[in-house]
């Protein structure tokens, strides 16, 4: 009985973030275009031309709406699987940790699990956000995902499908450790009331948190995968060269429109995982 439960709780976690990761990735796709675009500016100019809204309106007006949704594809590749993955990692986790006395994981633990899910699915998925980012720059003229997989194989080998990877983890792992272990923090000592209203207030003060905490990393993991040939995949190259150029400031570069989309992404995921794993009977 027990056996069965857990296996329908990590088919819901899978469903769950399977749905949630697709809804929320076409929803909130232009803000990471924008996001991208602004670190791009960052990556080659020593001065912060343009804001996220002049970038909004140049997209619209030079390049057309259908642009905000560039690189859309491999961001649903990366996403749909990539959230499903990370849910039933983390119930798995949880099925592991968790006995008939304990029912909710302790803030260390939430870290632990929250880290070691995200690092999991971070890993597996990573050729497509490489691919994700190029599309969304511009700069690649890539018309297919299997073109841009295939041309960055023969061009670059099988580390240019990995470019960044540190700088991803650096900022994909500690935002899903402190997002988890704040979102848990919160949703146990929030005022009870309507639980999908409980489960998106919290996800959405656990994202504001979680991203700019992790910020700088996104920003080092775009310079990387736009300008491989500039660092030379070296982590260390990329941070010094943003700092020689425009400073600390430099490392905080699309930090509102990620913001937004990662924090609404989050809060989002979370709502209906929470409502999904509900009418699994196993939340």
């Amino acid at each position: 009985m027990h056996s069965n439960k857990r296996n329908v709780s990590f088919l819901g976690a899978f469903i769950a973030g399977a749905s949630s990761g697709g809804c929320s990735t076409v929803l909130f796709q232009p803000f990471d275009v924008v996001k991208t675009r602004l670190q791009e500016n960052a990556a080659v100019s020593t001065v912060h031309r343009k804001g996220m809204l002049q970038i909004f309106s140049h997209i619209i007006q030079k390049e057309g709406p259908k642009t905000l949704w560039s690189g859309l594809v491999p961001s649903l590749w990366r996403c749909v699987p990539g959230v499903a993955l990370y849910f039933t990692s983390l119930e798995v986790m949880k099925s592991a940790i968790l006995s008939e006395e304990q029912q909710t994981l302790g803030p260390l633990q939430a870290l632990a699990a929250g880290a070691s899910a995200r690092c999991i699915a971070g890993v597996v998925l990573m050729p497509f956000t490489v691919i994700k980012t190029r599309f969304e720059s511009g700069q690649y003229r890539y018309r297919t995902v299997t073109e841009a997989f295939s041309s960055i194989y023969r061009l670059e080998g099988s580390r240019g499908l990995m470019t960044g990877l540190g700088a991803t983890l650096a900022r994909d792992v500690p935002f899903s450790a402190v997002y988890y272990a704040v979102y848990t923090l919160l949703k146990q000592h929030h005022p009870s009331g309507p639980t999908m209203g409980k489960s998106f207030s919290c996800g959405l003060a656990a994202g504001i948190i979680a991203s700019v905490a992790t910020h700088p990393a996104d920003v080092i993991k775009t310079s990387m995968q736009l300008f491989p040939s500039r660092y030379q995949h070296r982590t260390r190259e990329a941070v010094l060269s943003i700092y020689r150029r425009l400073g600390v400031r430099g490392f905080f570069s699309g930090l509102v429109p990620r913001l937004v989309r990662r924090t609404l992404v989050s809060a989002l995921s979370w709502t209906v995982y929470d409502r999904v794993m509900q009418s699994f009977q196993v939340a």
